[in-house]
């Protein structure tokens, strides 16, 4: 059961990299077109109703609202490897991992409760840092639940290697 968390935990932390570099990159270009309006450019004019601060701020709840979804999954899959895998590294790497999750959730509520005040492109580049170590943590853990595997079926089922000398 564990396998398949961490198989999902590789991927969804790709998708999640891709999300957050698509919001990142939608927040600073409205900022970026917004401003220019400010300054009376009247080729950004047109836009400055659609692309505003107001715009930023809903990419930015947007954004973290799909956020806690991922960084949920994560702290799950490092509560069920806590809880299930029994090797020294998984459980010290669940722990880590469900440290950095909570401090990442707290950057991702904060973006929810006040989008104007702390926006998606600030706050980005830690949930992108995030994913990366969720990735690398799935993929360690995939392969400590497959070695932990391979010993829990080897003590169910003892070699006979005594008796074949």
């Amino acid at each position: 059961m564990n396998k398949v968390f961490y198989i999902a935990g590789i991927a969804l932390s790709v998708i999640f990299m891709g999300i957050i570099g698509y919001y990142v990159e939608s927040v600073e270009s409205s900022r970026w077109i917004s401003s220019f309006s400010s300054y009376g450019y009247d080729s950004y004019s047109s836009y400055s109703s659609y692309y505003s601060d107001g715009l930023a701020s809903e990419y930015t709840l947007e954004g973290a609202l799909i956020s806690v979804f991922f960084i949920l999954f994560f702290i799950t899959s490092d509560l069920l490897g806590l809880l299930k895998i029994k090797t020294r590294t998984s459980k010290v790497l669940s722990i880590i991992g469900l440290s950095f999750g909570g401090i990442f959730l707290l950057v991702d509520v904060m973006m929810i409760l006040s989008p104007g005040f702390s926006s998606f492109d600030e706050g980005g580049g830690g949930l992108m840092f995030y994913a990366m170590i969720a990735l690398a943590f799935s993929i360690v853990g995939l392969v400590q639940s497959v070695r932990f595997g391979k010993q829990k079926k080897a003590i169910k089922n003892p070699s006979n290697d005594l008796l074949d000398s």
